[in-house]
């Protein structure tokens, strides 16, 4: 990172997988991702860096670097887009029927099918410039460095390899000074959730740059 940021959100109600993995070979990944994304099939997966988070939902979009996945929530509920790096996936695992419980709830709500964000896959600089574009919140993870946090803020700039991000704290209020990521070390980045969505009705829409 440019700079150790200092404004987190404690992630750890989330799913967990501590032991020490390989990834999985990369074409059998892919594979699985894609037949996640034709299928329309419920997938969890997971990442073989240590502690990060398992990820419930529908793969939407798939890129040379980046996936994006639906997220799904605990009440069976769309619930905002996790991308995560292809690079990082260790196991993809199916629920392989068109008629599964997650998908008949979700027609029944109205929510079917998921649909993909409108963002590049194929460069970390292109996918946070259209996440910007599209949410006026996103959360970063770093999470080679610290899997049990996030940073949840508006995108203030990318620079090259930096990513520029005014935080709002956990109380709900907008820190003074933009927080600076090295865009490589950027594992994951989620938006359009319903916490996002509370942050932003009490923090108010970002201050303008100084």
């Amino acid at each position: 990172m440019v700079s150790p940021p200092t404004v987190i959100h404690d992630r750890r109600h989330g799913h967990k997988d501590k032991r020490q993995e390989l990834p999985a070979e990369a074409e059998q990944i892919r594979a699985r991702l894609e037949r996640a994304r034709d299928e329309g099939f419920p997938a969890r997966v997971r990442s073989w860096i240590p502690d990060a988070d398992l990820v419930d939902g529908f793969v939407v979009a798939l890129g040379r670097e980046w996936v994006a996945l639906a997220r799904l929530s605990d009440r069976i509920e769309l619930n905002g887009w996790t991308m995560l790096r292809l690079k990082h996936v260790r196991a993809v695992k199916l629920t392989p029927d068109p008629d599964a419980f997650k998908v008949k709830a979700l027609k029944a709500r109205g929510q079917w099918p998921p649909t993909p964000p409108s963002v590049r896959l194929d460069d970390v600089s292109d996918l946070v410039t259209d996440v910007a574009a599209t949410a006026s919140m996103v959360a970063v993870h770093c999470e080679l460095d610290r899997p049990d946090v996030c940073w949840i803020g508006a995108v203030r700039e990318v620079k090259g390899k930096t990513l520029s991000l005014l935080d709002v704290k956990p109380n709900g209020s907008w820190d003074r000074k933009p927080q600076k990521f090295d865009l490589d070390d950027v594992t994951r980045l989620d938006f359009g959730d319903g916490y996002q969505d509370a942050l932003l009705i009490v923090a108010g829409p970002a201050p303008m740059a100084a």
